[in-house]
């Protein structure tokens, strides 16, 4: 699938107007505040993904200089694997259209499949344990019907056992579903990246070393039956539970471990090194959804050459052309490749 045009009107800074956008490597250069992160937005919100910062009201959406008494519409055509027309209208909430009928998040998803990745979400390798299960949620929503509404459900069920302990009070109902939920969760995800893990090795001349790949089950680990496991947890943690005051089994504490020649990639690879694996996660989890779905997914990468060298930068062009898919990508810089569309922007207009 790819975005052939676009139009936004009174979304953020963007000026409105029509673009037509090439189905491949789509570079966005201009300065800082010159909306290039906004359009990324304005693609998200449309293919259902909702808005970039997590809680960002949707008042906040609206161009700055409009207010919020009139709405916010974005409208895309997407081609490829078949043609639509879809829509967003941003008021209080989002509503989505494709076509000429109403659908919710989760169907646009599935038609319009979007993975982005901002400058934080780069440090999936070095970073924190949230960065490796954001990659694993957001390839498991897009593959797995089921996924979003088990994960929304377990976060909800996890937020109300918290509250439970903090109050010192019984969290055993609370457990009994967590553990339902959890170990579906445990099994969905170690699933997935397995799939990732596999499609990896499409892109094995763009790692610096072999990798193999670990799903570490939060707090989990001891029992071989993700249910086992998880009931087998939290009994173990139960003491320790009560006296933090937190929830210490589940996948909230999941973690994915990469190793390379036995020892933990963060640490042996250098920076260079790390941002290649990242590309390889990326492009071995689009490969994945592509399969799944039947439908390239589009990618969008925000600030995608900062803190790369030159070598850096053409390497990191060559690996997202090579993907097939289309790619939405912003910079402050634009390096020099062939196969790649450069649209400069300022203060909210393409020029």
């Amino acid at each position: 699938m790819y975005f052939s045009e676009t139009y936004f009107h009174n979304f953020r800074n963007i000026f409105g107007e029509r673009r037509e956008w090439s189905p491949g490597l789509n570079l966005i250069v201009g300065p800082n505040g010159a909306g290039k992160t906004n359009f990324l937005e304005g693609i998200n919100l449309l293919s259902g993904w909702g808005p970039l910062e997590k809680n960002a009201g949707m008042a906040n959406l609206i161009r700055w200089s409009v207010g919020s008494s009139q709405p916010a519409s974005l409208w895309g055509r997407v081609r490829g694997e078949e043609t639509l027309d879809v829509f967003a209208s941003l008021r209080t909430r989002c509503q989505l259209k494709r076509g000429d009928r109403a659908v919710v998040a989760s169907d646009m998803r599935c038609s319009v499949p979007v993975l982005s990745f901002m400058p934080g979400h780069m440090s999936i390798l070095k970073g924190g344990a949230s960065y490796r299960r954001r990659l694993l949620d957001m390839t498991g929503i897009l593959v797995s019907a089921p996924y979003s509404r088990i994960l929304r459900d377990y976060r909800t069920i996890l937020r109300q056992k918290s509250a439970l302990l903090r109050k010192r009070a019984d969290t055993r109902n609370a457990d009994r579903i967590l553990a339902q939920l959890g170990s579906w969760l445990w099994t969905a995800r170690a699933e997935i990246l397995k799939m990732i893990a596999s499609k990896a090795g499409n892109f094995s001349d763009l790692l610096p070393r072999p990798m193999d790949f670990f799903f570490l089950r939060g707090g989990g680990g001891m029992d071989e039956d993700p249910s086992d496991d998880f009931r087998k947890s939290l009994q173990r943690a139960c003491d320790r539970e009560r006296v933090s005051g937190i929830p210490l089994v589940g996948p909230q504490r999941d973690d994915v471990r990469l190793i390379c020649g036995g020892m933990d990639a963060s640490v042996v690879l250098s920076r260079g090194q790390s941002r290649r694996a990242v590309s390889v996660l990326i492009l071995a989890s689009a490969l994945v959804v592509e399969r799944r779905l039947m439908r390239k997914p589009v990618l969008l990468f925000d600030e995608i050459t900062s803190e790369l060298d030159e070598s850096g930068r053409m390497h990191e062009m060559e690996s997202l052309i090579t993907t097939g898919c289309q790619v939405f990508a912003t910079t402050a810089d634009a390096p020099v490749y062939n196969g790649v569309e450069i649209y400069r922007m300022k203060d909210g207009r393409f020029l």
